[in-house]
């Protein structure tokens, strides 16, 4: 039995990445999560004030599921803007007061009902 654990680009799997509350950017996680080398990219623009990003998720193909990897460490954080987790909802990222450009900071998830498995990689958010 292949069981499969990758990162799905939600979006393309018809899921919202994003609920309606955290519309003040939009972007994906990207792919390559489950291989150590996540590539996520958002935008915002500054009166947005802040860019709230899903956690990506541990994909099962078998089972067709999708478990948010919700226990974050951080392994870059930003330089031009601060970062904090919402338990349950995502990453909020909090670019500094008058900051325009992209700025990168990078996690290490996991999930309680994934045992021995993480996902990593960096985020990409250009602030406009």
């Amino acid at each position: 039995m292949r069981a499969l654990i990758t990162l799905v680009v939600l979006s393309v799997a018809g899921l919202s990445t994003i609920p309606p509350a955290y519309a003040a950017c939009t972007g994906s996680n990207g792919r390559g999560w489950g291989k150590g080398n996540g590539n996520g990219q958002f935008k915002m623009a500054a009166s947005d004030k802040i860019c709230k990003i899903s956690f990506p998720g541990f994909i099962n193909d078998a089972k067709k599921t999708r478990i948010p990897a919700t226990d974050v460490s951080f392994t870059r954080k930003p330089k031009n803007g601060r970062i904090s987790v919402v338990a349950g909802k995502g990453v909020i990222y909090t670019p500094d007061p008058g900051f325009r450009g992209k700025d990168r900071f990078c996690t290490r998830n996991k999930s309680p009902k994934v045992k021995g498995k993480t996902l990593s990689g960096c985020v990409t958010v250009t602030v406009r």
